[in-house]
């Protein structure tokens, strides 16, 4: 990913906030010497000071074959991303943008066919969007329980190296109109959470 050094982000405790709470990933690996991709809900977790991330594919989906193949992925993270016109600066010089928070986790897959590494996925996955559907997930009946399992593979996948990008408009702040920041406080949800992360890396008040 192309960072320049004003938009680099390294702090890991900063980016795996930002993979957790954008939880919504972009899966990429190499199949036969050609980019895969697939989109799915990941859980990202620091386990013994390294960052991990599991997640489960169906099994009709050959992209855990090409893992097995060549376990060499990267996962994208889209944080919060919004447009931003130029007539929110001083100068009448400047052009449209769009500002954005991004990570890259890139890493080795290891494919996992256990019913329990799949079970560990699913749980993980409802503990952290909806707990409590948990009681209703373990009343299934045990037969369309082995058939859900069969169905999907797990994938865990340890990260050797994370890159951040929070492109937020950081090296124009004396370009900006008084009303920039209260543009983003009073805009949508994409709007609203760059604010928030403006103030907090204390580009903003």
């Amino acid at each position: 990913m192309y960072i320049p050094q004003h938009f680099a982000q390294d702090d890991p405790a900063v980016l795996l906030e930002v993979m957790q709470q954008y939880g919504f990933a972009t899966l990429v690996s190499n199949c036969d010497d050609v980019p895969y991709v697939t989109h799915l809900p990941v859980s990202a977790r620091l386990d013994a000071g390294v960052v991990r991330i599991s997640a489960h594919v169906a099994r009709a989906n050959p992209h855990w074959k090409a893992l097995e193949a060549d376990p060499r992925a990267l996962v994208i993270f889209q944080g919060p991303h919004t447009y931003i016109s130029p007539t929110l600066y001083r100068s009448k010089d400047r052009v449209p943008t769009w500002n954005y928070i991004a990570v890259h986790a890139s890493g080795r897959a290891a494919v996992n066919h256990s019913e329990e590494a799949k079970l560990n996925a699913l749980s993980t996955l409802i503990a952290e969007n909806e707990p409590a559907y948990r009681e209703r997930f373990d009343a299934i009946d045990q037969e369309l329980r082995n058939g859900l399992f069969n169905a999907i593979v797990a994938i865990d996948i340890t990260v050797e190296k994370l890159e951040g990008k929070f492109k937020l408009g950081q090296h124009r702040l004396a370009d900006d109109k008084p009303e920039m920041q209260a543009r983003h406080e009073q805009g949508g949800e994409n709007e609203r959470a760059i604010a928030e992360w403006m103030k907090r890396l204390g580009y903003w008040r």
